[in-house]
């Protein structure tokens, strides 16, 4: 295979003579005529095609690959068509397929290596937002929550850790480099990750007590698990009338949803009550 081939890095050998390897060599072998020649090889070219045409119409490929080989393989009937355009579809195809057939041990690794860097870049400003209070909300940037707050909340905290963010990364760049396009995407970058974890605090198993502000989230790729704030409620009532949709919603919930007022911020939360199986039997009068 050629130097631009793109194939998974670690491969199962019960799928080696699958119909997905088989559809990636096929790609990667139009990508190098492509690269070498500026043209595809008609002598195989119809086989190609009806192989491609049987996995588009199979309904045990996925629809994203399916989607991606149909789009590869309409370009290539096309009377006149681009070999730029088909060499970006089959790029696109190739990495779909790639992510498809690659261990998820090696996905995994690959995606701690890539936030590794943005972890260890924006480690001071992820500190520095969560000891942040935004005066007008009168509460902790912590405490806000992107999924629940209000529309006017949100732009507010939004604004504030873009300021944060430009702040860290004007201050880290050099002047030359500070009216760059460089610069933006950077200040771009940070924003999103401070937006992301913001709202999470690291999983500490002393903070889930009783009447706790925070929830559990699980992320399975990651196989971690990290505290976010649960929906706030300003008063008991609003409280109450969640936790009765939540019942009405999930009737096979054997646990009952209460409302309860959180010591930690100050509001309104709901939760599940403890199931405690009553020792109490019925006493039987004697005959």
């Amino acid at each position: 295979m050629c130097y631009n081939a793109i194939l998974p890095i670690t491969l199962h050998s019960d799928n080696a003579n699958t119909t997905l390897f088989r559809l990636t060599r096929i790609f990667n072998r139009w990508r190098k005529m492509i690269k070498s020649y500026e043209k595809l090889d008609s002598a195989s070219l119809d086989e190609d095609i009806n192989f491609i045409s049987k996995i588009v119409k199979s309904p045990d490929i996925k629809n994203k690959i399916r989607s991606a080989a149909r789009n590869c393989r309409d370009i290539a009937l096309a009377s006149e068509f681009s070999l730029h355009s088909l060499y970006s579809a089959l790029g696109k195809a190739l990495r779909i397929l790639r992510e498809a057939q690659e261990d998820k041990s090696i996905q995994r690794i690959r995606e701690d290596y890539a936030n590794q860097g943005m972890t260890e870049r924006y480690r001071p400003l992820s500190k520095r937002l969560k000891k942040e209070k935004i005066r007008r909300l009168g509460k902790e940037l912590i405490f806000t929550d992107m999924e629940n707050d209000s529309p006017a909340t949100t732009r507010l905290v939004r604004r504030f850790i873009e300021k944060r963010a430009a702040q860290t990364v004007f201050k880290n760049t050099c002047k030359k480099d500070r009216l760059s396009n460089r610069f933006r995407q950077s200040v771009r970058r940070a924003t999103s990750f401070s937006l992301f974890n913001v709202s999470f605090t690291d999983y500490d198993v002393h903070k889930r007590i009783n009447a706790t502000h925070w929830k559990v989230v699980y992320y399975p790729s990651k196989g971690t698990k990290v505290l976010k704030a649960k929906k706030s409620f300003n008063s008991y009532e609003d409280a109450l009338e969640a936790a009765q949709r939540y019942m009405n919603n999930h009737p096979e919930d054997p646990r009952v949803m209460e409302a309860y007022l959180c010591s930690y911020c100050g509001k309104w939360h709901i939760g599940h009550s403890s199931l405690k199986e009553s020792t109490d039997l019925p006493i039987q009068e004697a005959i």
